[in-house]
């Protein structure tokens, strides 16, 4: 979703005060009372999120800043972990690191986890993919000390873990990394959220769940009818021994050829049913906005095994909300748009079936380019 975005902002800090684990005093102030200054700017109540470093045992935590923060092994002295509920991507740590530890690898390991979150959130929930997008995170010149700040106000957050360490270091930025340099995406059109559309990616884990059990017993009626009608597509277009390049172009075409545009969407006399935008209505009724044809696809290809993301961006300049997706075949991306291939029968009139990024972008689409996977591949996914 999810979903796309502006650019990544990536932030270090160099602060000369923070002194390194092992020479810190008593005066030195605790992982939590800096992450508490954070959290009070962002107008959070310390006592409403949860606390990992407190609920998770040694093991348990050490796993967490090990496996998911991607910090070294043993390279911290304290810390205070606060999240927000699970539906959020809202974070704020504070790590005082152990003397020696290379401080260059703690800023990557934090911020590719931040990365990772706003993956997470990434064509499934815009906003919280936009509050991990615009997460800080920071390390001192020492070593002593690093934040990872994915909350609401990030720059006050910032503002606050300095004035909690006696700091006033002004911020910069480092050289941007190939992947997140503008110049590399310099001849595509800006990219900006139109905000017009709830572009919220339907949840289809429970079907998926149900589908993998081969028990859908304890779905809900409605998507016990998403369910049953998906079956029944994969039923008719699947056939023993189909590659997955071939899997994904029996379902893109039964797509293009069984869906059409809801166009209540752009009558303002009337309202748009919200089963336009799950896989309810294309698959019932044979219509769908954007978001459903791409949630629809998204789903029969889960169903059938074949790697495939939505991607939730703009067209026309950014200033329509627009939704399409991406399969991965044989490790490498391609993207595929079936709500523009829509009533093409014949697959040698589709425009949109497995073409690279560039193409979609030359070709009025919009997306957060940083944050999605760029197709290449110039064989259409034949191999």
């Amino acid at each position: 979703m999810k979903r796309i975005f502006p650019l990544l902002l990536i932030f270090a800090l160099l602060l000369p005060g923070c002194r390194p684990a092992g020479t810190q005093t008593e005066a030195a102030p605790a992982a939590d009372e800096v992450a508490r200054a954070a959290l009070a700017v962002c107008g959070r109540d310390a006592g409403g999120l949860e606390r990992l470093d407190t609920q998770l045992d040694g093991d348990g935590l050490a796993a967490y800043l090990t496996n998911f923060y991607r910090l070294p092994e043993g390279s911290w002295d304290d810390c205070a972990i606060y999240r927000g509920a699970a539906s959020e991507a809202f974070e704020v740590a504070v790590i005082r690191l152990a003397a020696g530890t290379d401080s260059g690898a703690v800023y990557d390991g934090l911020t590719a986890y931040r990365l990772d979150r706003q993956g997470d959130f990434t064509g499934y929930d815009p906003e919280q993919a936009y509050l991990a997008e615009r997460g800080l995170v920071a390390v001192s010149a020492g070593g002593g000390c690093a934040a990872l700040l994915i909350c609401e106000e990030p720059d006050a957050a910032l503002t606050a873990f300095l004035q909690a360490l006696g700091q006033s270091a002004p911020l910069t930025t480092p050289a941007p990394s190939p992947t997140t340099d503008p110049a590399v995406y310099a001849g595509r059109t800006p990219y900006t959220d139109p905000e017009i559309d709830d572009m919220t990616v339907y949840d289809t884990s429970a079907i998926l769940a149900a589908w993998r059990s081969a028990d859908p017993s304890a779905l809900s009626a409605y998507d016990r009818t998403i369910y049953d009608r998906a079956a029944d597509v994969l039923e008719t277009v699947l056939t023993d021994g189909m590659s997955d390049y071939e899997k994904e172009k029996a379902v893109y075409q039964w797509v293009v050829t069984h869906v059409r545009y809801d166009y209540d969407h752009y009558d303002n006399t009337v309202t748009l049913s919200p089963d336009s935008s799950t896989p309810y209505n294309p698959l019932t009724e044979g219509k769908g906005i954007c978001l459903g044809f791409s949630v629809t696809f998204q789903l029969l290809m889960d169903m059938a095994g074949v790697e495939c993301v939505t991607v939730v961006g703009a067209a026309f300049s950014s200033r329509e909300d627009h939704a399409w997706n991406m399969v991965r075949l044989n490790g490498e991306w391609y993207c595929v748009d079936a709500t523009w291939d829509a009533g093409k029968e014949k697959p040698a009139r589709w425009s949109y079936f497995n073409v690279t990024s560039d193409w979609m972008a030359d070709t009025d689409h919009q997306w957060d380019y940083a944050s999605v996977p760029e197709a290449t591949a110039a064989d259409g996914g034949r191999g």
